[in-house]
């Protein structure tokens, strides 16, 4: 029937009721003749006397009747309550039984609602409380919308960095909708078979998107919300009342409110436990960023104690090397409630990480570490962390001299190339008789006219460009590419440089590789002019972490006065700036009279890859670096491990981010395959991005370490052509699984203020009541039939006062 059909059923039911009594009274009115006679004198002036107080009478009598007969019909027809009620503007309760209801359902299933207890998790408990939800609904009235932790979740970009407000809404807005207006027994199959995924929880997140999906529902509709969670730090300490959040929580808890109308308040459901006890590892990290054949690094584990409970832990850690024999890495390690340990360092010996067959000695392997807690405990998830290393027979660098001199001193890049040569020295360890390598470098040294026969920079991981005068256009155009692929670039300035063509080449108005305009040279190359020293700018930069330790560490920069002359540079301006790719002076010349350092080592990010210039020379011709305590040395070492390390970027990723990997003429093949830990198999295609080919996965959505294998076909033959691995990790922050308080209720109150709500809390009593009320045996019928009894007996008990005879 339609709306309008309704409106007028409504209105008209209960007019025509209310019509009876009025029509009986007229025509009671009118079923006497009237008969003038001379008696009727004394009895119309007796009349007179008493007739208002007959006719107050007789109206209370008649609205009495009136009342009685509309909440009658009322009581038979129901709907026109309703439709009475919302052409007045009154709000429709949201629990309203003969309203349609769409219940949304906020089911927390991040990785702390995995912890258990007792043989329970609190995600078992929050899926048979979210099936009761959907029990007490009516089939083909009502409807379900599930908003799903997993699915409000968006994962960080590669690098950390996060995605756009506009990217995120709308991953979410794809992945919610699907859950969107389901029958009841969708929602019944879609809530059994939802898991416990493995990523962080974003409350504030997901309560937007349950009042979006609220405000869109029909005004005609009814709606519910229940919020089914543990309660636990991870997502709800913004949340409480001192928290970062609260003031938005309580902001849309109030439209959420307003929605739902006066009938009817969101309900919380607390599935967690009270007594938590939980130990995880927090983070495991190596100390290398690329590990050459030969080579001894070490790995960094901290742990963290997330109990509920005040008394110490005791833990120990053992850990395994591609799945083979199980070593510890502890002894017992002591955790206070709410402290995470120091780093505990797992030292691996060069033997452990070896090549091992000829293809691995050729094309280099990932080798697979994972560390684990001996004692078990509720959240099984974060006692074990992967980690995976690549390690490599060599780090090939090509270096372009611009200028090739016997004399070492003008030779402009024979001091680099013998500091990054150190790779090459092996130190014997005498306890077990092998070679120990320092570092995996192999400097590839060139001219700038041998610049044109290469084809292609993709057989390198760092391109070294020193006091060249001009590049070639194609030699542009295949750095370009080679950067953006996601590799790196070093440009050392220099007297030979035309810094004409190179802004016009390089920097191309902010859009090329170089991060900066390029001026004339600044300083002096005279003997007795003064020398300046240099100053940190981005002391969190990787290729500085080294010198940020201590004092004495600092000092190695910041103490020589070793620049006497440089390259003015003009930063990105304007038009020229890119949000997306910022330029960065990471140290600065402190030179005398100036209000701020001038540039000395600038970055800027070029598409995956990135662009190091240094403002002056790699050799001493415009500096005196060389002569100084291991400035240098230490200073290109850590720069060039920070940009050879692009491709290990991908062999650590957090839940959700997606693996990519550049591939080089020698790494084609027919097929590319890639293995979850859950033995599931995708054959992925190749794209192409700038000329670049590559293959890109991005269903890291279960943690624990995937291999990616390149096939060759030869005939009905499938072969394996080389394979490489890498590790997905969840947030340790779902670890903290204490909860925020310990009235839950309270610090709701304290959070929301005036704003309604109501809370249930598992194995309370309260907690198997019904949430809709039903309209069979109940509802607003039974309510119209006992306020028309009420009216019906008001009637009679005020006909037998009027028709008292008086004394």
């Amino acid at each position: 029937m339609s709306p309008g059909a309704l409106i007028g059923l409504g209105i008209g039911i209960p007019l025509a009721a209310a019509s009876v009594p009025v029509i009986i009274h007229l025509i009671n009115l009118t079923r006497y003749r009237k008969v003038d006679w001379a008696a009727m004198e004394f009895l119309l002036a007796a009349y007179r006397k008493t007739r208002r107080r007959l006719q107050m009478e007789s109206l209370i009598m008649l609205l009495l009747r009136v009342a009685a007969v509309i909440f009658l019909a009322l009581a038979f027809f129901p709907f026109a309550a309703e439709e009475v009620k919302a052409l007045f503007n009154f709000e429709r309760s949201s629990f309203a039984a003969n309203a349609p209801l769409n219940l949304v359902v906020v089911l927390d299933n991040s990785g702390s609602m995995a912890y258990t207890q007792e043989g329970q998790s609190s995600f078992d408990r929050a899926k048979k409380y979210a099936l009761a939800a959907v029990d007490t609904l009516k089939p083909g009235r009502d409807r379900v919308t599930i908003v799903r932790m997993s699915d409000v979740f968006v994962p960080r970009g590669i690098g950390g960095a996060a995605a756009s407000d506009e990217e995120q809404q709308k991953r979410r807005k794809e992945r919610v909708k699907l859950l969107t207006n389901l029958d009841l027994e969708t929602a019944r199959r879609e809530l059994a078979a939802t898991t416990v995924a493995a990523v962080d929880t974003n409350m504030l997140v997901a309560m937007r998107e349950a009042y979006r999906l609220m405000d869109l529902t029909p005004a005609s509709d009814a709606v519910g919300l229940v919020v089914i969670t543990d309660f636990a730090n991870t997502g709800w300490s913004t949340l409480r009342k001192d928290g970062a959040n609260q003031r938005e929580f309580a902001d849309v808890m109030a439209k959420i409110n307003e929605r739902m109308g006066q009938g009817g308040s969101p309900l919380f459901y607390d599935a967690g436990f009270d007594d938590s006890n939980n130990v995880a590892i927090v983070s495991v990290s190596c100390s290398d960023r690329v590990i050459g054949e030969g080579m001894e690094t070490s790995l960094q584990v901290t742990l963290a104690n997330y109990s509920a409970r005040s008394e110490a832990r005791g833990v120990s850690l053992v850990y395994r090397i591609d799945g083979h024999e199980t070593k510890s890495a502890s002894g017992k390690i002591s955790l206070q409630q709410g402290k995470a340990t120091d780093p505990v360092v797992i030292k691996l010996k060069a033997n452990e990480l070896k090549l091992n067959t000829e293809r691995e000695k050729k094309t280099g392997a990932s080798r697979h570490i994972e560390v684990e807690i001996v004692e078990p405990d509720g959240l099984k998830a974060d006692n074990r962390r992967s980690i995976v290393l690549n390690v490599v027979p060599d780090v090939p660098i090509l270096v372009v001299n611009g200028v090739p001199d016997k004399r070492a001193d003008l030779n402009e890049t024979l001091y680099l190339e013998t500091a990054l040569s150190i790779s090459d020295n092996r130190g014997d360890d005498v306890r077990t008789g092998s070679e120990t390598r320092v570092t995996p470098n192999r400097i590839i040294s060139i001219t700038p006219a041998q610049l044109t026969a290469q084809e292609t920079f993709l057989d390198y991981r760092l391109v070294i460009i020193a006091n060249v005068a001009t590049l070639p256009e194609s030699t542009v155009s295949r750095l370009e590419e080679f950067v953006a692929a996601g590799f790196g670039l070093i440009i050392f300035d220099g007297d030979r440089v035309d810094h004409q063509r190179y802004n016009r080449d390089l920097f191309k108005e902010g859009k090329g590789l170089l991060p900066c305009e390029l001026k004339g040279p600044e300083g002096s190359v005279d003997v007795g002019a003064p020398n300046y020293g240099i100053v940190p700018l981005e002391i969190s930069h990787p290729a500085l972490s080294i010198f940020m330790r201590d004092k004495e560490q600092t000092a190695i920069i910041t103490d020589p006065k070793a620049i006497n002359n440089w390259r003015g540079v003009a930063l990105p301006q304007g038009s020229q700036i890119d949000p997306l790719r910022p330029t960065q002076v990471i140290l600065g010349i402190n030179k005398t009279g100036t209000a701020e350092p001038r540039p000395f080592m600038l970055e800027r990010p070029f598409g995956r890859g990135r662009v190091v210039y240094f403002t002056s020379t790699a050799s001493e011709r415009w500096n005196k670096l060389w002569q100084t305590a291991g400035l240098p040395l230490f200073l290109y070492h850590e720069t060039v491990s920070y940009l050879t390390n692009s491709e290990a970027r991908y062999s650590n990723l957090s839940i959700g981010e997606p693996y990519r990997r550049v591939l080089r003429v020698r790494d084609i093949a027919p097929v590319y395959q890639v293995k979850d830990p859950s033995g599931t198999i995708t054959e992925l295609p190749t794209t192409s991005e700038e000329g670049v080919q590559l293959v890109e996965y991005s269903g890291t959505a279960l943690p624990g370490v995937y291999s990616l294998t390149a096939l060759d076909k030869e005939g009905a033959q499938t072969n394996q052509k080389w394979q490489e691995r890498f590790a997905v990790n969840a947030d340790a922050v779902e670890s903290d699984t204490a909860k925020i308080s310990a009235d839950i209720g309270l610090s709701l109150k304290d959070a929301l203020g005036e704003i309604k709500f109501e809370f249930q809390k598992a194995g309370s009593d309260g907690e198997g009541r019904a949430l809709v009320a039903d309209d069979e045996g109940g509802g607003v019928w039974l309510w119209c039939a006992i306020i028309a009894a009420i009216f019906f007996l008001a009637e009679t008990g005020w006909s037998l006062v009027i028709s008292k005879p008086e004394q």
